[in-house]
Protein backbone atom coordinates (compact mmCIF):
# COMPACT_ATOMS: atom_id res chain seq x y z
CA UNK A 1 0.00 0.00 0.00
CA UNK A 2 3.12 2.51 0.74
CA UNK A 3 4.43 1.85 -2.60
CA UNK A 4 1.06 2.91 -4.09
CA UNK A 5 0.45 5.93 -2.33
CA UNK A 6 4.36 6.90 -3.49
CA UNK A 7 3.09 6.57 -6.55
CA UNK A 8 0.11 8.95 -6.82
CA UNK A 9 2.08 11.60 -4.83
CA UNK A 10 4.72 11.45 -7.68
CA UNK A 11 1.51 11.22 -10.11
CA UNK A 12 -0.56 14.37 -8.49
CA UNK A 13 2.53 16.63 -7.55
CA UNK A 14 2.84 18.19 -11.26
CA UNK A 15 -0.43 19.47 -10.96
CA UNK A 16 -1.12 20.31 -7.07
CA UNK A 17 -0.57 20.44 -3.79
CA UNK A 18 -3.81 20.26 -2.47
CA UNK A 19 -4.28 16.68 -2.58
CA UNK A 20 -5.63 15.43 0.70
CA UNK A 21 -6.58 11.51 3.00
CA UNK A 22 -10.09 12.17 3.91
CA UNK A 23 -12.32 10.36 6.13
CA UNK A 24 -12.00 7.22 7.65
CA UNK A 25 -8.37 6.49 7.00
CA UNK A 26 -6.89 9.24 8.62
CA UNK A 27 -9.69 8.02 11.52
CA UNK A 28 -8.18 4.94 11.04
CA UNK A 29 -4.28 6.16 11.36
CA UNK A 30 -5.06 8.25 14.41
CA UNK A 31 -6.55 5.08 16.00
CA UNK A 32 -3.29 3.26 15.54
CA UNK A 33 -5.22 1.07 13.17
CA UNK A 34 -3.80 0.42 9.19
CA UNK A 35 -6.55 1.77 6.78
CA UNK A 36 -7.23 -0.96 4.10
CA UNK A 37 -8.81 1.69 1.78
CA UNK A 38 -8.32 5.38 0.90
CA UNK A 39 -10.00 8.28 0.51
CA UNK A 40 -8.47 11.18 -1.63
CA UNK A 41 -9.98 14.77 -2.49
CA UNK A 42 -8.09 16.51 -5.10
CA UNK A 43 -8.17 20.28 -5.19
CA UNK A 44 -7.25 22.98 -8.04
CA UNK A 45 -8.01 20.18 -10.74
CA UNK A 46 -11.13 21.52 -13.34
CA UNK A 47 -13.03 18.42 -13.83
CA UNK A 48 -12.14 17.61 -17.39
CA UNK A 49 -8.13 17.35 -16.50
CA UNK A 50 -8.80 15.67 -13.50
CA UNK A 51 -10.91 12.87 -16.26
CA UNK A 52 -8.25 12.54 -18.21
CA UNK A 53 -5.82 12.32 -15.28
CA UNK A 54 -8.16 9.45 -14.18
CA UNK A 55 -8.06 7.86 -18.15
CA UNK A 56 -3.92 8.11 -17.69
CA UNK A 57 -3.80 6.32 -14.13
CA UNK A 58 -6.37 3.23 -15.29
CA UNK A 59 -8.63 4.23 -12.70
CA UNK A 60 -12.57 3.54 -12.96
CA UNK A 61 -15.30 6.08 -12.95
CA UNK A 62 -17.88 5.19 -10.39
CA UNK A 63 -20.58 7.74 -11.07
CA UNK A 64 -20.10 10.96 -13.25
CA UNK A 65 -22.28 13.41 -11.52
CA UNK A 66 -20.11 12.16 -7.70
CA UNK A 67 -16.58 13.03 -9.62
CA UNK A 68 -15.41 9.39 -7.82
CA UNK A 69 -12.44 7.41 -9.67
CA UNK A 70 -11.92 3.98 -8.10
CA UNK A 71 -8.02 2.68 -8.40
CA UNK A 72 -7.04 -0.23 -6.34
CA UNK A 73 -7.82 0.34 -2.90
CA UNK A 74 -7.97 4.02 -3.54
CA UNK A 75 -11.72 6.30 -4.29
CA UNK A 76 -10.12 9.13 -5.96
CA UNK A 77 -12.81 12.15 -6.17
CA UNK A 78 -12.78 16.08 -6.63
CA UNK A 79 -13.88 17.99 -3.39
CA UNK A 80 -17.94 18.58 -3.63
CA UNK A 81 -20.85 19.90 -1.70
CA UNK A 82 -23.59 17.60 -1.59
CA UNK A 83 -27.34 19.43 -1.59
CA UNK A 84 -30.40 17.17 -0.51
CA UNK A 85 -33.25 17.79 -3.26
CA UNK A 86 -35.19 14.53 -3.48
CA UNK A 87 -36.29 11.50 -0.81
CA UNK A 88 -33.77 8.69 -0.29
CA UNK A 89 -30.12 8.17 0.04
CA UNK A 90 -29.45 9.08 -3.42
CA UNK A 91 -31.22 12.15 -3.27
CA UNK A 92 -28.58 14.66 -3.68
CA UNK A 93 -27.48 17.75 -5.97
CA UNK A 94 -23.77 17.28 -6.11
CA UNK A 95 -21.42 20.64 -7.00
CA UNK A 96 -17.61 21.15 -6.94
CA UNK A 97 -15.90 23.40 -4.27
CA UNK A 98 -12.04 23.99 -3.59
CA UNK A 99 -12.61 25.09 0.20
CA UNK A 100 -11.67 22.57 2.61
CA UNK A 101 -13.65 23.55 4.94
CA UNK A 102 -16.46 23.28 3.10
CA UNK A 103 -16.22 20.29 1.69
CA UNK A 104 -15.34 18.63 4.91
CA UNK A 105 -18.95 19.52 6.27
CA UNK A 106 -20.91 17.42 3.93
CA UNK A 107 -19.17 14.23 6.37
CA UNK A 108 -21.61 12.51 9.09
CA UNK A 109 -19.15 12.71 11.76
CA UNK A 110 -16.85 15.09 13.43
CA UNK A 111 -14.17 12.55 13.23
CA UNK A 112 -14.47 11.28 9.60
CA UNK A 113 -14.08 14.91 8.54
CA UNK A 114 -10.48 14.87 8.83
CA UNK A 115 -8.04 15.80 5.85
CA UNK A 116 -4.25 14.71 5.93
CA UNK A 117 -2.44 16.66 2.79
CA UNK A 118 -0.35 13.02 0.81
CA UNK A 119 2.65 15.87 0.42
CA UNK A 120 3.31 17.60 3.91
CA UNK A 121 1.36 15.16 6.54
CA UNK A 122 -0.44 18.22 7.88
CA UNK A 123 -4.02 17.24 9.10
CA UNK A 124 -6.81 19.93 8.93
CA UNK A 125 -9.17 19.53 11.06
CA UNK A 126 -12.21 22.11 11.07
CA UNK A 127 -14.60 20.50 13.57
CA UNK A 128 -13.06 19.28 16.67
CA UNK A 129 -12.33 15.53 15.30
CA UNK A 130 -9.16 14.71 16.81
CA UNK A 131 -9.94 15.68 20.26
CA UNK A 132 -13.16 13.16 19.46
CA UNK A 133 -11.90 10.57 18.78
CA UNK A 134 -9.14 10.92 21.77
CA UNK A 135 -12.62 10.78 23.61
CA UNK A 136 -14.12 8.33 21.99
CA UNK A 137 -17.03 10.23 21.03
CA UNK A 138 -19.28 10.24 17.48
CA UNK A 139 -20.32 13.33 17.28
CA UNK A 140 -22.55 14.96 13.83
CA UNK A 141 -21.35 17.95 12.57
CA UNK A 142 -24.14 20.21 11.46
CA UNK A 143 -28.16 19.76 12.37
CA UNK A 144 -28.45 20.96 8.98
CA UNK A 145 -26.74 19.09 7.04
CA UNK A 146 -26.68 15.57 8.81
CA UNK A 147 -30.65 15.06 8.99
CA UNK A 148 -30.65 14.94 5.37
CA UNK A 149 -29.31 11.38 4.65
CA UNK A 150 -30.90 9.08 7.26
CA UNK A 151 -28.53 6.20 7.01
CA UNK A 152 -25.96 7.89 9.29
CA UNK A 153 -28.08 6.51 11.97
CA UNK A 154 -27.01 3.28 11.26
CA UNK A 155 -23.62 4.53 10.79
CA UNK A 156 -23.63 5.93 13.92
CA UNK A 157 -24.73 2.63 15.53
CA UNK A 158 -21.93 0.89 13.28
CA UNK A 159 -19.14 2.94 14.13
CA UNK A 160 -20.02 2.59 17.79
CA UNK A 161 -19.57 -1.37 17.98
CA UNK A 162 -16.62 -1.39 16.03
CA UNK A 163 -14.66 1.33 17.87
CA UNK A 164 -16.27 1.51 21.00
CA UNK A 165 -17.36 4.83 20.98
CA UNK A 166 -19.83 6.67 22.49
CA UNK A 167 -22.57 8.52 20.64
CA UNK A 168 -22.91 12.59 22.00
CA UNK A 169 -26.02 13.03 23.51
CA UNK A 170 -26.74 16.08 20.58
CA UNK A 171 -25.92 13.38 18.37
CA UNK A 172 -28.33 10.99 19.80
CA UNK A 173 -30.78 12.97 19.70
CA UNK A 174 -30.78 14.18 16.51
CA UNK A 175 -30.93 10.76 15.14
CA UNK A 176 -33.96 10.10 17.21
CA UNK A 177 -35.83 12.43 15.17
CA UNK A 178 -34.78 10.82 11.86
CA UNK A 179 -37.32 8.96 9.90
CA UNK A 180 -35.80 5.79 8.49
CA UNK A 181 -38.43 4.45 5.90
CA UNK A 182 -36.56 5.87 2.78
CA UNK A 183 -33.79 3.70 3.25
CA UNK A 184 -33.71 0.53 0.99
CA UNK A 185 -32.87 -2.21 2.16
CA UNK A 186 -29.80 -2.85 0.56
CA UNK A 187 -28.05 0.20 2.11
CA UNK A 188 -29.34 -1.08 5.48
CA UNK A 189 -27.79 -4.56 5.23
CA UNK A 190 -24.72 -2.91 4.38
CA UNK A 191 -24.95 -1.09 7.73
CA UNK A 192 -25.95 -3.68 9.72
CA UNK A 193 -23.19 -6.05 8.60
CA UNK A 194 -20.73 -3.94 9.38
CA UNK A 195 -22.10 -4.59 13.06
CA UNK A 196 -22.69 -7.46 12.91
CA UNK A 197 -19.00 -8.15 12.62
CA UNK A 198 -18.26 -5.74 14.79
CA UNK A 199 -15.96 -6.67 18.16
CA UNK A 200 -17.35 -4.45 20.91
CA UNK A 201 -21.39 -5.99 19.74
CA UNK A 202 -22.77 -4.82 22.71
CA UNK A 203 -21.91 -1.43 22.17
CA UNK A 204 -23.72 -1.67 18.91
CA UNK A 205 -27.06 -3.25 20.67
CA UNK A 206 -27.06 -0.44 22.55
CA UNK A 207 -27.43 2.15 20.49
CA UNK A 208 -29.75 -0.07 18.00
CA UNK A 209 -32.05 0.76 20.64
CA UNK A 210 -30.74 4.36 22.29
CA UNK A 211 -30.90 5.61 18.33
CA UNK A 212 -34.76 4.42 17.65
CA UNK A 213 -33.11 1.87 15.32
CA UNK A 214 -34.95 -1.14 16.58
CA UNK A 215 -38.08 0.18 17.09
CA UNK A 216 -37.83 2.01 13.39
CA UNK A 217 -36.71 -0.93 11.63
CA UNK A 218 -38.47 -3.88 13.61
CA UNK A 219 -40.97 -2.73 15.80
CA UNK A 220 -39.18 -3.76 18.67
CA UNK A 221 -38.90 -2.04 22.50
CA UNK A 222 -36.78 -3.89 25.34
CA UNK A 223 -37.46 -3.92 29.17
CA UNK A 224 -34.10 -3.80 31.18
CA UNK A 225 -34.50 -7.54 31.80
CA UNK A 226 -34.20 -8.14 28.36
CA UNK A 227 -31.56 -5.38 27.83
CA UNK A 228 -29.17 -6.74 30.25
CA UNK A 229 -29.70 -10.27 28.78
CA UNK A 230 -29.16 -9.82 25.33
CA UNK A 231 -26.22 -7.33 26.39
CA UNK A 232 -24.30 -9.97 28.66
CA UNK A 233 -24.60 -12.38 25.41
CA UNK A 234 -23.27 -9.21 23.32
CA UNK A 235 -19.90 -9.29 25.30
CA UNK A 236 -18.79 -11.90 22.44
CA UNK A 237 -19.06 -11.99 19.08
CA UNK A 238 -18.01 -15.21 17.22
CA UNK A 239 -19.90 -15.30 14.51
CA UNK A 240 -21.50 -12.48 11.94
CA UNK A 241 -25.19 -14.30 12.74
CA UNK A 242 -25.10 -14.04 16.40
CA UNK A 243 -26.45 -10.75 17.06
CA UNK A 244 -29.48 -11.32 15.15
CA UNK A 245 -29.58 -15.08 16.25
CA UNK A 246 -30.33 -14.49 19.75
CA UNK A 247 -32.31 -11.36 19.22
CA UNK A 248 -34.71 -13.39 17.30
CA UNK A 249 -34.83 -16.31 19.80
CA UNK A 250 -35.15 -14.19 22.94
CA UNK A 251 -37.92 -11.99 21.48
CA UNK A 252 -39.51 -15.03 19.12
CA UNK A 253 -39.45 -13.05 16.50
CA UNK A 254 -40.62 -14.12 13.05
CA UNK A 255 -37.29 -15.27 10.87
CA UNK A 256 -38.95 -14.04 7.46
CA UNK A 257 -39.68 -10.65 8.68
CA UNK A 258 -36.31 -9.73 10.30
CA UNK A 259 -34.57 -11.51 6.70
CA UNK A 260 -36.92 -8.81 4.57
CA UNK A 261 -36.16 -6.29 6.79
CA UNK A 262 -32.73 -6.02 6.91
CA UNK A 263 -32.25 -7.67 3.37
CA UNK A 264 -30.21 -10.48 4.29
CA UNK A 265 -27.53 -12.28 2.06
CA UNK A 266 -28.24 -16.44 2.09
CA UNK A 267 -25.40 -17.30 4.27
CA UNK A 268 -27.05 -15.16 7.18
CA UNK A 269 -30.48 -16.51 6.34
CA UNK A 270 -28.98 -20.03 6.88
CA UNK A 271 -27.65 -19.37 10.21
CA UNK A 272 -30.08 -17.58 12.21
CA UNK A 273 -32.78 -20.74 11.37
CA UNK A 274 -30.18 -22.85 13.24
CA UNK A 275 -32.25 -24.50 15.63
CA UNK A 276 -31.63 -22.82 19.12
CA UNK A 277 -30.11 -25.35 22.09
CA UNK A 278 -33.07 -26.53 24.21
CA UNK A 279 -32.24 -26.93 27.94
CA UNK A 280 -31.72 -30.69 28.12
CA UNK A 281 -29.52 -31.87 24.87
CA UNK A 282 -29.24 -35.55 24.41
CA UNK A 283 -27.03 -37.46 21.74
CA UNK A 284 -30.22 -38.15 19.68
CA UNK A 285 -31.11 -34.96 19.51
CA UNK A 286 -27.60 -33.84 17.79
CA UNK A 287 -27.45 -36.92 15.79
CA UNK A 288 -30.95 -35.49 14.34
CA UNK A 289 -29.46 -32.11 14.15
CA UNK A 290 -26.41 -33.28 12.23
CA UNK A 291 -28.40 -35.05 9.17
CA UNK A 292 -29.05 -31.62 8.16
CA UNK A 293 -25.78 -29.42 8.61
CA UNK A 294 -22.46 -30.05 10.68
CA UNK A 295 -22.78 -28.87 13.95
CA UNK A 296 -19.71 -26.15 14.23
CA UNK A 297 -21.95 -23.25 13.68
CA UNK A 298 -24.72 -24.83 15.93
CA UNK A 299 -22.34 -25.12 18.78
CA UNK A 300 -20.44 -21.72 18.70
CA UNK A 301 -23.85 -19.70 18.24
CA UNK A 302 -24.85 -21.69 21.22
CA UNK A 303 -22.14 -20.64 23.35
CA UNK A 304 -19.88 -24.07 22.40
CA UNK A 305 -22.82 -25.91 23.47
CA UNK A 306 -21.80 -29.88 23.29
CA UNK A 307 -18.19 -28.89 21.92
CA UNK A 308 -16.27 -31.88 22.84
CA UNK A 309 -18.74 -34.19 21.84
CA UNK A 310 -19.78 -32.93 18.50
CA UNK A 311 -16.40 -33.34 17.70
CA UNK A 312 -15.51 -36.57 19.44
CA UNK A 313 -18.36 -38.02 16.97
CA UNK A 314 -16.78 -35.90 13.88
CA UNK A 315 -20.08 -33.75 13.62
CA UNK A 316 -18.11 -30.49 13.41
CA UNK A 317 -17.67 -30.08 10.12
CA UNK A 318 -19.39 -32.96 8.77
CA UNK A 319 -23.43 -34.17 8.89
CA UNK A 320 -24.15 -37.43 10.27
CA UNK A 321 -24.23 -40.08 8.05
CA UNK A 322 -26.68 -43.39 9.00
CA UNK A 323 -24.98 -46.49 8.37
CA UNK A 324 -27.92 -48.79 7.66
CA UNK A 325 -30.45 -46.66 5.13
CA UNK A 326 -33.28 -49.11 3.98
CA UNK A 327 -34.13 -47.57 0.33
CA UNK A 328 -38.17 -48.62 0.52
CA UNK A 329 -38.25 -47.03 3.77
CA UNK A 330 -35.67 -44.35 4.30
CA UNK A 331 -36.53 -41.76 6.60
CA UNK A 332 -37.57 -44.55 9.31
CA UNK A 333 -34.84 -46.67 9.29
CA UNK A 334 -32.70 -43.61 9.81
CA UNK A 335 -34.96 -42.94 12.68
CA UNK A 336 -34.47 -45.85 14.28
CA UNK A 337 -30.47 -45.68 13.84
CA UNK A 338 -30.47 -42.90 15.82
CA UNK A 339 -33.02 -44.50 18.36
CA UNK A 340 -30.95 -47.54 18.62
CA UNK A 341 -28.35 -45.28 20.57
CA UNK A 342 -28.32 -45.45 24.22
CA UNK A 343 -29.68 -42.16 25.33
CA UNK A 344 -27.56 -40.04 27.13
CA UNK A 345 -27.99 -36.49 28.18
CA UNK A 346 -25.02 -34.46 26.88
CA UNK A 347 -25.96 -31.20 28.34
CA UNK A 348 -28.51 -30.13 31.19
CA UNK A 349 -29.48 -26.33 32.30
Amino acid sequence: MQKDIEFLKKFFAPYSKRVYFVGGCVRDEILGITPKEYDIEVYDIDPEKFDSLMAKLGAKGVGKSFFVYKWKNFDIALPRVETKVAKGHRGFEVSLTQDEKTASKRRDFTMNALMKNIFTGEILDFWGGIEDINKKIIRHIDDNTFVEDSLRVLRAMQFASRLKFKVAPETIKLCQSIDLSDLSRERIYMEFEKMFKSKYLYYGFYYFIVLGIAKKLLNLEFSKKEFFHLAKLYKNNPLESFFLYHLIYYKHLNHEKVISALNLPNRLKREIKIKKCPKIVTNRFLFALALKYPLKTFSILNLNCCEEWIKAHNLWDKKYRPKNIDPKNPRQSILNEIRSYDKIVIKKA
